[in-house]
Formats: structure tokens, C-alpha cells, sequence
């Protein structure tokens, strides 16, 4: 009987090609690299004499917005480092005390730098030298001698200080107490403090309390 001979397959010598894996992934760009957002564009103001004096505020907004364009910075950078682009101590200490620096939102930063050394803003309507002058003033004029003088009197200093608060002349608590009582007249010292039994309140308490 015959016997079948069982079919062999025949395996090529050659062996498989190895493929290039690294050449099948693709590379990623530079906009699918996550950027580190602690990362800080660092700004060297002498690079571009960007210095701030404390005047023409709004052109040297104007120049660090377009410095943030060429460095490729972002406005937190620019409100992170804004206050060492001065070599005015008493500038830096302003910048770092305003709204948004802590947070280093430059949007906030910006209205404050505008608000203290811009131009066309009202900030100049009170100085620090203005409290100073009102006392002066007064005494000059014979001191504080009915409540007429006294109201017109508490008006204007209490427009200078909310003046100045509002726009960071000033920061915190301020009393003038003593100041005040020297510009009033003992009689009307007495009408005061009897005023202020009847009302409940005195703006500014004369005593402290």
C-alpha cells in the first residue's frame, strides 16, 4: 500500500525585517508639550532700560505690554516682577502694597500704578502736605470758634483722609486727635462733646473712644 508523504512547509531563509517602533511614533510638537505653569519669563529691566521713576506711567505700561509680547511673557509674569523694575525703594514698597500684587493680577496692578502716578486721574487733588495745610489754615484763622467752623472744618479733613486712603497715600489708622483739639476752641469743645451724647457718635472721636 502506499504511503503519503506529509507536506512540508518550506520557511524562507531570509528573516522577518525589524521595525524602526520609534520611527512609527511621532514626535510631539512644541504646542503638545504641557508647559509648566510655575515657570516664570524673567524679564531683565536693564536689558530694555526699563526702569519706572514714578512719572509718564502710562508709557511705561505701554513698553512693559510690549516687552510681555516680545519675551513671550504672560501678565502674571509681568505683575510677579513689576515692582523690582525701580531703583525708587519708596515706588517698589507702593507697587508691592496694591491691589492684585499679591495675586499678580496685572490688570489690578495697572489701575493702581494709574490711580498713584498717572496724569490725567484726579489723585492729585490731595497730598500728604494737605492735612498738614488744614491745620495751619485754621489756626491761622483763629482756630475752630462755632460748630458752623467745626462741620466745615471735619468736612474737609475727612475728604482729604478718605481722599488719600482711597487712592494708597495712606495706609491704615490714621488720628489727628490732638492736632484737631489744639484748632478748637474750649467752648465749642464743650458744644462737641454735648452733641456727641446726644447723637451717640463723634467722626473723629475726639477723646479716642
Amino acid at each position: 500500500m502506499a504511503t503519503s508523504t506529509p507536506h512540508t512547509e518550506q520557511r524562507p531563509n531570509t528573516l522577518p525585517r525589524r521595525v524602526n517602533i520609534s520611527a512609527q511614533i511621532p514626535t510631539p510638537s512644541h504646542q503638545d508639550i504641557p508647559r509648566n505653569t510655575t515657570t516664570i519669563v524673567k524679564i531683565r529691566a536693564k536689558d530694555y532700560n526699563l526702569w519706572f521713576y514714578g512719572k509718564d506711567v502710562e508709557i511705561f505700561i505701554n513698553k512693559v505690554e510690549n516687552i510681555l509680547e516680545i519675551e513671550g511673557a504672560s501678565e502674571r509674569d509681568i505683575a510677579r516682577q513689576i515692582a523690582f523694575w525701580t531703583k525708587n525703594e519708596e515706588i517698589s514698597y507702593h507697587i508691592e502694597g496694591m491691589p492684585g500684587y499679591e495675586t499678580a493680577d496685572w490688570d489690578q496692578v495697572k489701575v493702581g500704578m494709574k490711580r498713584r502716578w498717572g496724569t490725567v486721574s484726579p489723585e492729585r487733588r490731595y497730598r500728604l502736605s494737605s492735612i498738614t495745610y488744614l491745620f495751619t489754615k485754621t489756626q491761622q484763622e483763629g482756630g475752630i470758634r462755632n460748630m458752623t467752623q467745626y462741620r466745615k472744618f471735619i468736612g474737609e479733613y475727612e475728604a482729604i483722609i478718605t481722599y488719600l486712603k482711597r487712592y494708597q497715600y495712606i495706609q491704615g489708622d490714621i488720628n489727628h486727635n490732638q492736632e484737631i483739639l489744639a484748632s478748637i476752641s474750649t467752648s465749642v469743645q464743650e458744644s462737641i462733646y454735648k452733641e456727641r451724647i446726644k447723637d451717640r457718635a463723634m467722626v473723629p472721636a475726639l477723646d479716642g473712644g
